[in-house]
C-alpha cells in the first residue's frame, strides 16, 4: 500500500525545530509493507491541512500526519479533519481521564483549555496517548486511512507503538516485509559496492532490496524481503563475503558490541584522548553497566598534561610532535601507569579547522590500542570536517579495540 506523511507546524517550516518524525515515521511504515510516495511539511493552516490531505488520497491508502494537536490556539488539525470527515467535536472520556491522571501526578490543577484536547471528532477511532495531553485520531474511509498524532516526537512514537501499530498488524499481515541489518565498519562504500556488485544481481533476481547506510559509525547494510528465508540465507552470505568488516546486527552499535566483549572476557578499559576530547568516554558510558567494563578516561588536550599526567616525555613530543605514532606510544604506556587496565586505548590527532602542518594535514590521526601482550599503533587521515573527525575517529579506536579482543 501506498502511503504519505504529513508534518504540520509553523516552527518546523521556519527551521526553529528539526521535523526528526517523518523519517522515524517512514522508517517504521517501510518495515510494514507500505511504500512511502510523499513526505511534506505544511504551515499551521487549515487550508495547507485540506489542500495537502487533498491532493495526497487519491495515490496512497494511508497518510498520517504529526503535530498540530496542541491546546494553543494555532494547533487548529482537529477541527480541520472535523470539517473534512464530518462529526462533531465530542468528549473523549478515557483521554479526560488521562489528562486528569497526568496533571494530578505533576499536582498542576486542569484548565478548561486542557480539557478540550480530550475532545476528538464524532467520525474518528481516538488514540489514547499516555505520554502527553493530545489524543491521535483514525480515519477510515471506503478508499483510505488517515491518522493523527502530536507532534512532540516521544508522544508521537508511543501512540505509534501502543495504539496504531496493532492496529496495523491486523490489517496488513500479507504486506509485512522482513528486515535485516548487517553493521560495518572499516571498509569504505565505494568499496562495498565495488565487492558487492555480482552479489547484488543476485539480490535483485530474488526480489531483495538492499541499501547502504553510511555514518562515522560504520556502514550498516540492510536488506528487505517478504521471503524471511531468502532473507536469512543472503544475510548469512553478506557476512561471510565481508568478515571481520562485521560487528553486529540490527540494533548492534560498537559500543554497545565493544561492552559486551569485555564484559565477557572479563576485561577492564581505559582511554587517553587528545582531539576528541572525551567523545570516546562517551560512547563508552553511554552503554549501561559500562562501570564494569571502563575505569576510565584522560583528556590530555595540552602537551603538558600529557606529561604530567600520562608520563609523556617533553623529549618525545618535541621531537616527533603531539601527532605521532611515538607520542601515542607513549601515551598507551601512560593510561596502563594511571589506571592498570587490562586494554588501553590512546588517540592524538588534528580534528580541525586549523592546526594542520607540512606532512600533517587535517584529519591526520595516531590511534593506539594495547593489551598487557599486544600493541597496534594505526595512522588515519580522516578529513577536514572537525566534528566528523572526532567521530570518526572514536569509532575506528573502538573497533580496533573490537579485532584486539
Amino acid at each position: 500500500m501506498k502511503a504519505a506523511i504529513i508534518t504540520i507546524g509553523d516552527e518546523l517550516l521556519i527551521g526553529q525545530v528539526v521535523d526528526t518524525n517523518s523519517a522515524w515515521l517512514a522508517e517504521k511504515l517501510t518495515e510494514l509493507g507500505f511504500t512511502i510516495t510523499t513526505i511534506v511539511t505544511i504551515p499551521d493552516e487549515a487550508t495547507a491541512i485540506k489542500a495537502a490531505i487533498s491532493s495526497l488520497i487519491d495515490k496512497n491508502g494511508f497518510i498520517i500526519t504529526t503535530g498540530g494537536l496542541g491546546p494553543t490556539s494555532d494547533d487548529i488539525t482537529k477541527q480541520t479533519l472535523t470539517d473534512l470527515y464530518g462529526g462533531e467535536l465530542v468528549l473523549h472520556e478515557e483521554s479526560l481521564r488521562n489528562i486528569e491522571h497526568l496533571f494530578s501526578k505533576r499536582g498542576i490543577p486542569v484548565t478548561e483549555t486542557n480539557k478540550k484536547q480530550a475532545l476528538v471528532p464524532s467520525s474518528c477511532l481516538p488514540l489514547v496517548n499516555r505520554y502527553g495531553t493530545a489524543p491521535g485520531m483514525l480515519f477510515e474511509t471506503k478508499d483510505h486511512i488517515l491518522v493523527t498524532l502530536p507532534g512532540v516526537p516521544f508522544e508521537m512514537k508511543g501512540i505509534f507503538n501502543d495504539e496504531l501499530l496493532p492496529f496495523l498488524n491486523k490489517r496488513l499481515q500479507h504486506q509485512k516485509l522482513s528486515r535485516v541489518t548487517i553493521n560495518t565498519f572499516g571498509i569504505p562504500e565505494s568499496f562495498l559496492s565495488d565487492k558487492l556488485a555480482d552479489f547484488e544481481k543476485e539480490l535483485k533476481a530474488n526480489d531483495v532490496k538492499i541499501a547502504y547506510l553510511p555514518s562515522p559509525s560504520g556502514i550498516r547494510i540492510r536488506l528487505t524481503s517478504k521471503s524471511k528465508d531468502k532473507l536469512t540465507f543472503f544475510a548469512e552470505e553478506l557476512q561471510k563475503r565481508l568478515g571481520e568488516h562485521v560487528f553486529g546486527l540490527n540494533d548492534d552499535t560498537l559500543p554497545k558490541i565493544v561492552s559486551e566483549r569485555l564484559r565477557k572476557e572479563k576485561k577492564v578499559l581505559a582511554v587517553a584522548e587528545s582531539c576528541t576530547g572525551g567523545y570516546l568516554s562517551h560512547l563508552i558510558t553511554k552503554i549501561p553497566g559500562s562501570s564494569d567494563i571502563f575505569n576510565g578516561g584522560i583528556v590530555a588536550y595540552s602537551n603538558e598534561i600529557k606529561h604530567r599526567v600520562l608520563g609523556v616525555p617533553v623529549s618525545i613530543m618535541e621531537n616527533h610532535g603531539a601527532v605521532s605514532k611515538e607520542t601515542v606510544n607513549a601515551m598507551l604506556d601512560g593510561v596502563f601507569k594511571v589506571y592498570n587496565s587490562d586494554i588501553a586505548v590512546a588517540i592524538s590527532g588534528i580534528a580541525g579547522p586549523t592546526g594542520a602542518t607540512p606532512g600533517k594535514p587535517l584529519g591526520t590521526t595516531w590511534i593506539g590500542v594495547a593489551s598487557k601482550t599486544k600493541r597496534v599503533v594505526k595512522l588515519y587521515t580522516f578529513g577536514n570536517l572537525r566534528e566528523i573527525n572526532i567521530q570518526r575517529a572514536s569509532y575506528t579506536a573502538l573497533f580496533e579495540v573490537l579485532k584486539l579482543l
